[in-house]
This record gives C-alpha cells, sequence and structure tokens, in this order.
C-alpha cells in the first residue's frame, strides 16, 4: 500500500510550485530603455522615459516634461506599468514643493493660448533634451505649444510629446 504525502512527493510537488513560479516571472518582459512607463512619485503617477538599466530591478528614468535635475534612478515598484504607443499623455502639473522650488506659476487657460501652432507636421526641428540639442522631425502637432516628436536616427522608442519651448528652432 502506497502511502500518500510522503516526503519524496511533497519534494516534488514543491519543486514544481517554484519551477512553475520561476518559469512565469521569466515570462514577463521586462522594461527597456527608452520606454515610456508611469513612474509612482508622491503618491501619484507621473509619466517618464526609462533612460538608463542600473540593474535588473532598477532604473534611471527621465520625468516627461521636466527639467533633467529631476531625472531619478528608481526601483521596479515604482513603475507603474507601460503608456501604450499612440496615447498622448500630457504630464500632470508638479505636486505643490517642486512648483516651488522650481519657481513656477500656474498654467495659463487653454483660452489665453495661440490657437495655431507655429509648426507643423514633417517640419524638421532641433529639440533640446538634457542639455543637447538633437535633429528632429514633427510626427503630430498636439496644440498650440505640444508638437509629437521622432528624432532622427533613433528608434521609435524615443518619441515623445515635447513643449514648444523646447524646440530650438527649425533646420
Amino acid at each position: 500500500m502506497r502511502r500518500r504525502g510522503t516526503r519524496q512527493h511533497r519534494l516534488i510537488e514543491f519543486l514544481g510550485v517554484v519551477f512553475l513560479s520561476l518559469w512565469l516571472t521569466a515570462c514577463q518582459e521586462p522594461y527597456r530603455v527608452g520606454e515610456f512607463v508611469w513612474v509612482e512619485w508622491d503618491g501619484k503617477n507621473y509619466p517618464a522615459y526609462i533612460i538608463a538599466q542600473k540593474s535588473k530591478t532598477r532604473f534611471r528614468v527621465h520625468f516627461d516634461g521636466y527639467d533633467a535635475r529631476w531625472d531619478e534612478d528608481v526601483t521596479l515598484d515604482r513603475i507603474k506599468g507601460r503608456i501604450e504607443d499612440g496615447k498622448s499623455v500630457s504630464p500632470p502639473p508638479p505636486p505643490e514643493k517642486v512648483a516651488r522650488v522650481l519657481g513656477l506659476k500656474p498654467r495659463p487657460s487653454a483660452s489665453n493660448a495661440s490657437p495655431v501652432s507655429p509648426y507643423q507636421k514633417g517640419d524638421k526641428i532641433r529639440v533640446k533634451w538634457r542639455d543637447s540639442i538633437y535633429p528632429a522631425t514633427v510626427v503630430d502637432v498636439l496644440g498650440p505649444d505640444k508638437c509629437k516628436v521622432h528624432y532622427d536616427g533613433h528608434e521609435e522608442a524615443w518619441d515623445e510629446v515635447v513643449d514648444t519651448t523646447r524646440i530650438e528652432g527649425r533646420r
């Protein structure tokens, strides 16, 4: 007669569960440099680009729409998911303490904004990113002060929505 629950049987079950969980974890697609993701900061989620991978669980991110001095190393648990392609995302206003440090005034209302963008789809421009200037092409005009751009010579993962204040002019 065979005894159920022997030590060997429990060990095989345990190893099966461990193997299954490792396999499921390995099947998850890791984040990559250049991806547009949601990052938790001060209790809210902000859109950011992954600009470097420090380890398997630590990434350097650039918060979209903010100065490079706010770039930060974050752990995997603070990355809340990918922002899917084709979705235009405007960064939320900065937390109050960040706005105070930056000396920002409240954003102007849409009624104060110029109704026409100075840029058109296909325009060849120069965009400032992290204290450098890169050649880019306007992919889409999202408003009088926002354009989606593609950095020439780089993959589409680096395409981003930029404020016209970052555009250094046409080329």
